[in-house]
């Protein structure tokens, strides 16, 4: 995958062919040139442009339409093209035979290409050649989103236009796609989506939900049994997090309110991240996870895998089912009873609703921290919620979540909007919210606080430790400057990438 910076053109030679923007490519005209991928992709005007494979697919954004741009075959014989070259490939595949998949598949392309009486033509022996293989290996029409690092979800919904809408976590907003999936390559997909689950699907039972090998959640509806708009399917992608770097140059995070959480968490204190549906809280709860030391152990609890931290060897990740996803799985408090055996340092419950609160607290009482998030849209409401039916904690209770971080989202800006430490103050029945960070006018405005000056967490912790308060402060200052540097090297690291991603697309002109 790779942003692109667009140049001047130059031309490739083949056949031409005539790109319809609303469903891809059209008949190409003999004898002349061919407009590759990239140059389709220069004369659509597309914003936020990647390669998704290299030379061959790319996608792009234009109003409120994703736009993927494949390599074009001859319209009249595409499918004759595809089936004859997946029918020599399947005919050949064999266990033993994994390493020589790319001579088969370089056979296959020739064999269709000879079979359809078409000239043969390198380019295009290239391009089918990429068919073949997201037919085959891939996810078929819905390949290049699969590969596409920034969608969170994507849909192919009942009725309409039976075009696939995407979900882009960059922009924060869904786009209608181009890949349109009649009824009949719909079933291949799911039907393809089902072995990979590990999970039977057909018309006698429609249902299908599961997780793909790279920890995607898929939801779907084979046929019209239980759709009466046909054959329907959603896809949950497990997606990388940004970092804390780029929440940092991304405004959703200041450099003092990271570094003010990262001493907490450090030193042993539990929170959570709250906020609606949308807004960021697994994104921030997963950046600050990946500051903590890699020795510690860390025991996430998920029933969807959203929390991914590869560079920290010391972390167990559990799965539980969610409702629904049949009998036999284990639900995540049935995980969080087993964790105590586990010796973490820290408990991360990817999202609470009840009793994984309780258990959670137990956790804390026994002197590990614990981490989650909460859907809500204030810190009160979360509060609210924990002292009444069914959880019913008491203020000592809810004041064990030592600090909350509240996030909002409003159009494509997503961010912490409040930072408050959780007191219960002494000879008082109630808990007290201590803002340390807020913004100034919204979630717009600045991110501003000064815990040295404001945190009533500071001087608990040193009391705690037996430690002057000065040493917690210069900790506090001493992470400000890490994370500086962190996001300094971010930037030039990434200034590097893109100088060179462009000096690359050049040469290839």
């Amino acid at each position: 995958m790779r942003v692109l910076g667009l140049g001047k053109k130059k031309k490739e030679k083949g056949i031409k062919i005539d790109f319809d923007q609303s469903r891809g490519v059209i008949e190409p005209h003999k004898g002349e040139e061919l407009i590759g991928p990239k140059r389709m992709v220069e004369s659509m005007g597309l914003e936020h442009v990647i390669e998704l494979v290299p030379g061959l697919v790319y996608r792009g954004v234009k109003g409120s339409s994703y736009y993927v741009v494949e390599p074009p075959l001859p319209e009249l014989h595409k499918e004759f093209l595809i089936s004859k070259g997946k029918e020599y490939v399947l005919a050949r595949i064999k266990p033993d035979k994994i390493d020589e998949m790319e001579k088969i598949y370089e056979k296959a392309a020739e064999y269709a290409i000879k079979e359809a009486k078409i000239e043969p033509n390198e380019q295009l022996k290239e391009y089918l050649k990429y068919y073949l293989k997201r037919e085959i290996e891939g996810f078929g029409a819905i390949d290049p989103l699969m590969r596409d690092p920034y969608i969170e979800d994507l849909t192919l919904p009942g009725r309409g236009s039976r075009l696939v809408y995407v979900y882009l976590g960059d922009l924060g907003d869904w786009f209608r796609s181009n890949i349109r999936i009649e009824e009949e390559e719909a079933r291949r997909i799911v039907l393809k989506l089902s072995e990979l689950i590990g999970k039977q699907v057909s018309l006698a039972e429609p249902r299908l939900e599961g997780r793909l090998p790279d920890g995607s959640r898929v939801h779907a509806l084979y046929g019209e049994a239980a759709s009466s708009g046909g054959t329907i399917f959603t896809i949950r992608r497990f997606v990388v997090r940004p970092t804390i770097e780029q929440l940092i140059l991304w405004d959703a995070i200041t450099i003092e309110a990271a570094a003010y959480i990262w001493v907490l968490i450090e030193h042993g204190s539990s929170g959570f991240i709250v906020g609606e549906t949308g807004t960021g809280k697994t994104t921030l709860l997963n950046s600050l996870l990946s500051l903590l030391p890699k020795r510690k152990h860390i025991v996430t609890v998920e029933d969807t895998p959203e929390i991914y931290l590869p560079e920290h060897e010391n972390w167990s990740s559990l799965l539980g089912s969610p409702p629904g996803m049949g009998p036999k799985g284990l639900t995540i408090v049935d995980l969080l009873r087993d964790v105590l055996r586990m010796r973490p340092d820290y408990v991360v419950v990817g999202e609470s609703r009840g009793e994984e609160t309780r258990l959670l607290l137990q956790f804390i009482n026994v002197g590990h921290t614990s981490l989650t998030t909460f859907h809500s849209d204030t810190l009160e409401g979360v509060i609210r919620r924990l002292m009444s039916d069914p959880i019913n904690m008491t203020p000592e209770e809810v004041a064990s979540f030592k600090v909350a971080a509240l996030l909002r989202r409003r159009g494509k800006k997503r961010g912490v909007v409040k930072i408050a430490e959780i007191l219960k103050p002494p000879g008082e029945d109630k808990v007290v919210l201590n803002t340390v960070f807020y913004r100034k006018g919204g979630i717009e405005g600045p991110l501003v606080g000064d815990p040295i000056k404001t945190s009533k967490l500071f001087p608990e912790i040193a009391e705690k430790e037996g430690i002057p308060i000065q040493i917690i402060i210069e900790e506090y200052l001493d992470k400000i400057q890490e994370l500086a540097e962190r996001v300094d090297r971010y930037q030039r690291e990434k200034a590097r990438k893109d100088r060179k991603a462009v000096k690359e697309v050049t040469i290839k002109r």
